[in-house]
């Protein structure tokens, strides 16, 4: 059986993803029909059929589209290359975006329960791709077992910690990936100031900067306040900072 899915999110998503195919194939005939008119340019019919070909291959997505005329000569020299999209051509894609199809062995009237088993699974690969990437499972570079074994266990305690997160997000509407979630709060940024005096102290002042609308939404959802800390204040003397560098270089040097 076949299950059709229709997703007005994945339908937008893929619309501004062939907007885009069609500006960069639309650059393309054009860096080619420029070529054709400067000089030293590519302009023999064989060599002008390669580019569009290699053109195409690269937006095979989008290519059908486009109706391309080269116009040459008897010494199969190009002299000009035009190019229309065909509309109905458009039109069949713009309305098969978002749609896709699952194919599947149970029975056809579970329609519900095949959309259920299909999220599923996706949350579990999603789970793996997390665990690999954003999480570093793997590859796993120790060469003692119980090295290994720790290393395993820190990563699914990780996981655990990520899936708690993103359950309560999801809980309030957020629906983000772990890398997604990661990057939004990777724009909240902690400043530290370093100044002197005139009484030879070293003054280091950390604070938060302001969360964005986005952070505040998961600070919200998650019920935590919109800085981890307050600013901190602390005062150095300056022999104790000299001291510390010292030792640092004379560790260095060692």
């Amino acid at each position: 059986y076949y299950l059709k899915v229709s997703s007005p999110a994945k339908a937008l998503s893929e619309s501004s993803m062939n907007n885009l195919f069609l500006s960069r194939f639309e650059e393309g005939l054009h860096s080619i029909s420029s070529s054709i008119n400067r000089k030293g340019g590519t302009k023999k019919y064989d060599k002008v059929c390669e580019r569009i070909g290699r053109l195409k291959e690269k937006y095979p997505s989008v290519n059908r589209m486009f109706n391309i005329k080269i116009e040459k000569n008897v010494k199969e020299i190009c002299s000009s290359i035009t190019w229309t999209i065909n509309q109905e051509v458009a039109q069949a894609r713009e309305e098969e975006l978002g749609i896709y199809f699952l194919q599947t062995n149970l029975a056809e009237a579970e329609e519900e329960r095949i959309w259920i088993i299909y999220n599923c699974i996706r949350n579990i690969e999603s789970s793996f791709r997390c665990l690999k990437t954003d999480l570093d499972l793997r590859p796993v570079y120790h060469k003692t077992d119980e090295a290994t074994e720790a290393h395993l266990h820190l990563g699914l305690l990780a996981y655990w910690v990520v899936n708690m997160i993103r359950h309560r997000l999801k809980a309030k509407g957020i629906n983000s990936s772990w890398t997604e979630i990661k990057r939004i709060m990777s724009t909240q940024k902690c400043v530290t100031t370093t100044v002197e005096n005139d009484r030879e102290q070293t003054i280091n002042i950390r604070r938060c900067s302001e969360p964005t609308p986005k952070v505040k939404l998961i600070y919200d959802a998650m019920g935590y306040k919109y800085a981890p800390f307050i600013r901190k204040k602390s005062v150095v003397p300056k022999t104790d900072v000299n001291e510390k560098e010292s030792v640092a270089n004379q560790s260095n040097t060692g």
